[in-house]
């Protein structure tokens, strides 16, 4: 008999307390409506004290109601002025509390669309405060901003509800705040996983994601791969001058330009005229130091395509830079030797006039080119 009246006081006292908690659900509820009227920033604080209770407890924590109500009442916390300076997680946590009321299986909870809304507000919120992040040079924080939506993201497609922006444009944006915060690690999971979603992207960025990844590996200290990233990249897009100036320069680091020719020979084998693998080869010579093979190589790619404004540009630098030996030799002579000087200063001349053309035809293309202006100015100084 008396463990019956045991069990019976036992279940009384748990009722009790199921309804003691569920009264802390309501007060919770209550607090956040009376701050909305008066916008005490009391109320909000009672409000986040009781329905923390609530989400705790065994009986109220499996109620989608009880974490909705807590999503609610985060969020206004987050919003208000004073409030949401004492904590930064205030959205985070409201976020939390959304995603846990539609995960929940809970046939009572009535609001699940209603916290999916909430859900997509706070993509919003979360977004635009990595976009102000990002253009007050915090780019840690804008990477953890876009680095959160994608979670939010898969969550809303979960339930069907429509983006407020794109998962690639997220990871997009992640991977540059993260590179430019100098997270190279963070930086590299974002551009792989931006490579997973091409469908969506341009050639031209897709190429340039291919780019930056093999960049970051080689800061990584990854040379393999680095290279295999371009190699990838290379036989996707077979005409991207951009991948192969990258490869380019770890034949010329490692001292093998041979290979870097061989490579560029093969390329120029399929595409006889796509003057930007001639521009390519002609930089290779360049960077090689071997001046007469680049302009050659350069002159190729203007015959090509007479607008090539990097090859023309590279073409008239080659001259112009030339002139500066027969410039070190004059100034290495002696007052008196005249003549050797008036030679010298003739080649120097025959160097200026090659040069100028080339830099002529930049401006005419590009009339802003600070580089060719620059180039011209000395040149025609020097032949008046």
């Amino acid at each position: 008999m008396k463990k019956l009246v045991l069990i019976t006081i036992g279940v009384l006292f748990l009722g009790q307390l199921t309804f003691a908690q569920g009264s802390k659900v309501m007060a919770a509820y209550n607090y956040l409506e009376e701050y909305k009227l008066g916008k005490d920033g009391s109320d909000l604080v009672e409000a986040k004290e009781a329905i923390d209770k609530a989400v705790s407890h065994e009986s109220t924590g499996v109620q989608g109601k009880s974490w909705y109500y807590r999503g609610m009442i985060y969020q206004m916390l987050a919003k208000d002025e004073v409030l949401s300076l004492t904590d930064p997680t205030y959205t985070a946590t409201a976020l939390e509390s959304f995603e846990k009321a539609v995960s929940l299986e809970d046939n009572k909870f009535r609001n699940r669309d209603d916290a999916v809304t909430y859900i997509r507000v706070i993509s919003s919120d979360i977004f635009n405060s990595g976009a102000d992040a990002y253009q007050k040079g915090d780019y840690a924080q804008a990477y953890h901003d876009f680095n959160a939506m994608k979670s939010i993201n898969e969550t809303l497609t979960k339930y069907g509800a429509e983006l407020v922006v794109s998962t690639e444009r997220c990871v997009s944006n992640a991977a540059a705040s993260a590179e430019a915060a100098q997270m190279v690690p963070e930086a590299i999971v974002a551009y792989e996983d931006l490579l997973t979603m091409t469908d969506l992207l341009t050639m031209t960025d897709d190429a340039n994601n291919y780019v930056f990844l093999s960049r970051l590996y080689k800061k990584s200290g990854d040379k393999e791969k680095a290279m295999a990233t371009l190699d990838v990249a290379a036989e996707k897009y077979t005409e991207n001058a951009e991948i192969v100036i990258e490869q380019l320069n770890y034949f010329i680091e490692d001292g093998n330009l041979t290979g870097a020719i061989d490579k560029l020979d093969k390329a120029i084998q399929l595409q006889p005229e796509n003057d930007m693998l001639y521009f390519v080869k002609g930089n290779a010579y360049d960077k090689s130091g071997d001046m007469d093979k680049a302009i050659v190589e350069y002159e190729k790619a203007i015959e090509i395509n007479p607008e090539n404004d990097k090859a023309l540009y590279n073409a008239g630098a080659m001259y112009f830079l030339g002139a500066n030996a027969f410039i070190k030799e004059m100034n290495d002579l002696n007052y008196n030797e005249t003549t050797k000087y008036d030679a010298l200063n003739e080649k120097r001349r025959e160097m200026y006039l090659k040069a100028k053309p080339y830099f002529d035809k930049v401006l005419e293309l590009i009339p802003e080119d600070d580089a060719s202006k620059k180039a011209l100015f000395k040149i025609n100084s020097a032949l008046k």
